[in-house]
């Protein structure tokens, strides 16, 4: 008798677990999935190697390949000198060289790709996969990746690493230039792919829906990147992780006593969803953006207590509330 309550005691402690963990609903095996390996085209490199006595000529030979950028008309002079003060802007030819030293191949991005579309197919079985390319934005850091019409546009230059010089020109906290390494490439790819799938016309402008959304495209990312760490998800440090997991029933129960969830005020976003050093709520210790943390977890429960729920029927789903109420998420306080 006493052995079969300890058993029953194992399996019951195996099966929280689990459930709190999440990783069975992410255990997927992909390895029957077969698509052919990525091959990232370098626009950015192609572009500022041109011969420049014969511009018109050499970007007329790189239009067809490159048509997702060269897609004026090159017969047109205006055209060819907005291309060519872009491409002798002595800051972006520096800026270039420097992402040829630190990219001098893209071996690793393009395996890392690749194994990541295996899970893409799998989630998305109709989706094609997307053409990749590298490019030289000029610094544009609200978007270091962009995604549409199956093409995946990745900046190079937003990935130099958070102690690349240049960007210490650009006057922006030290809390945002972390995110510039190229250890976040594939989730900044995956997520901008998620964010495709929402229907943003019709989500509601509660902080409950802005959760929930944010949490859609975090589980994205943790389905389609198993082995990713939880810091690079989210963007946290080790230490910000570990106050959002001590803290999380704290936190929820603050928003639940305070009457948060359905706020639709400015002030409760920015401080909740909106990238900042911390949550002045909660004070210096805590981490950014807890609403992202929140819902993520609300996300997390609530796929693992829905095995019939696939990765497409959550990104349609557009009722936050729903997904709340189905989810069983209590964190303990």
């Amino acid at each position: 008798m006493k052995i079969s309550t300890v058993l029953l005691f194992l399996l019951a402690a195996i099966i929280l677990f689990s459930c709190q963990s999440g990783s069975n609903r992410l255990n997927v095996d992909v390895s029957d999935i077969e698509i052919e390996n990525i091959k990232i085209h370098r626009y950015g490199k192609a572009l500022f190697e041109v011969d420049r006595s014969n511009l018109k000529e050499e970007l007329k030979r790189l239009q067809p390949q490159y048509s997702v950028f060269l897609n004026g008309n090159l017969d047109d002079t205006l055209n060819i000198i907005q291309l060519s003060e872009y491409i002798n802007d002595t800051l972006l030819i520096a800026v270039s060289n420097d992402c040829f030293l630190t990219f001098p191949d893209l071996n690793d991005l393009e395996a890392g790709l690749t194994n990541t579309f295996k899970y893409l197919k799998y989630y998305y079985p109709e989706k094609n996969i997307p053409a990749v390319f590298t490019y030289i934005s000029g610094f544009d850091y609200e978007y270091p990746v962009q995604y549409f019409e199956d093409n995946l546009l990745i900046a190079l230059d937003m990935y130099l690493g958070e102690t690349y010089t240049r960007y210490y020109n650009l006057g922006l906290p030290k809390y945002i230039l972390k995110k510039f390494s190229n250890e976040y490439i594939i989730r900044d790819c995956i997520c901008e792919m998620a964010k495709s799938e929402i229907d943003y016309k019709k989500i509601g402008n509660a902080l409950l829906d802005a959760m929930i959304n944010e949490g859609k495209i975090l589980w994205s990312v943790e389905a389609m990147t198993p082995g990713i760490k939880e810091t690079i998800i989210i963007d946290y440090t080790v230490e910000q992780l570990q106050w959002a997991k001590d803290n999380e029933g704290n936190v929820w129960a603050f928003m639940i006593e305070s009457n948060l969830l359905y706020s639709k005020e400015m002030q409760v976003m920015q401080k909740f969803i909106y990238d900042s050093p911390f949550t002045s709520y909660f004070g210096q210790e805590s981490p950014p953006r807890l609403g992202w943390w929140i819902g993520w977890q609300i996300v997390r429960s609530y796929m693992e207590n829905h095995p019939e729920i696939s990765l497409i029927d959550l990104m349609k789903n557009i009722d936050a509330q729903k997904i709340l109420s189905q989810s069983g998420y209590k964190p303990q306080i």
